[in-house]
């Protein structure tokens, strides 16, 4: 997936509603695109912040999965296009299985931090830049704020 036309969903996806911040916090660990399907990387961003903070729906869609993966509870969006939005190291839920959400909707809680994570079309790409968080400073090196 070319990040130009990413790009051109964003922009689509932004003249419809503008995205919301998961949670406050620090992007701790960045996006690493894997080589292979199966190689190894990180799929998207991990955000340090306050446990037991609100985690919010970044964008509009429908809820398609709720659960945990190897002991981790899991939430995926779909926001049409192809593309679903992976929020995930929560520690609870109130998402429902089916529900259409609205951006800034409550998902659920998060622990000390909070993975973000979008595939576009079966394509992992970098939840910041999809996302349209341009606004994002750095903080030291390497590190983000997210949502403040």
């Amino acid at each position: 997936m070319s990040f130009v036309i990413a790009s051109r969903f964003v922009a689509a996806l932004l003249a419809v509603t503008a995205p919301v911040p998961p949670v406050h916090g620090t992007v701790i660990d960045g996006f690493r695109a894997p080589a292979c399907q199966r190689c190894v990387g990180h799929r998207g961003v991990t955000i340090a912040t306050t446990a037991l903070s609100p985690v919010r729906a970044v964008t509009a869609g429908t809820i398609v999965f709720v659960g945990k993966v190897a002991n981790v509870l899991y939430v995926v969006e779909d926001i049409g296009g192809g593309a679903k939005i992976t929020y995930g190291q929560l520690t609870q839920s109130e998402a429902v299985l089916g529900a259409e959400v609205k951006a800034g909707d409550p998902l659920g809680v998060s622990g000390q931090q909070l993975y973000l994570g979008v595939r576009l079309r079966g394509q992992y790409v970098n939840p910041l830049r999809f996302l349209g968080f341009g606004a994002i400073r750095l903080v030291g090196r390497g590190k983000v704020i997210v949502g403040q």
